[in-house]
């Protein structure tokens, strides 16, 4: 007669609920890694009459209002940097604005950085309707 003693092997649940648990935990770690990693906002570009400013908060660019980022880089026909205030009116110029939530709700158009330009050629014309 054949005696065995081997012992009968019986599958362990403790080994399933810790390989159960280091999946889910790699879940959950790549998609706090997602939402972590927002990055900066878009940028919008765009371009205009500069107009008017009401000190270094707030522009006037065709007709529409928008606000200044404090660290605002403002580049002359020159490429060389200088303040918003020292920038002469009317003043064609290319601007790039994130959105910034400034109120609870509201987002806001704000400029991150100018850049004087020249006015394009042919927008001086009248419509001829």
């Amino acid at each position: 007669m054949k005696n065995n003693n081997t012992p009968h092997r019986v599958p362990s649940n403790g080994r399933h609920a810790l390989m159960l648990l280091s999946v889910a935990m790699l879940i959950f770690l790549s998609t706090a890694l997602c939402l972590a990693a927002g990055g900066d906002p878009r940028r919008y570009q765009a371009n205009g009459n500069l107009t008017a400013r009401e000190g270094t908060s707030t522009v006037t660019i065709d007709e529409n209002g928008y606000r200044v980022d404090p660290s605002v880089l403002v580049v002359t026909l020159a490429d060389r940097p200088t303040s918003l205030e020292k920038l002469r009116l009317p003043a064609y110029v290319k601007f790039d604005y994130v959105y910034m939530q400034i109120a609870p709700k509201t987002m806001s158009p704000v400029i991150v950085y100018i850049k004087e330009a020249k006015k394009p050629a042919g927008s001086n014309k009248r419509s001829t309707r």
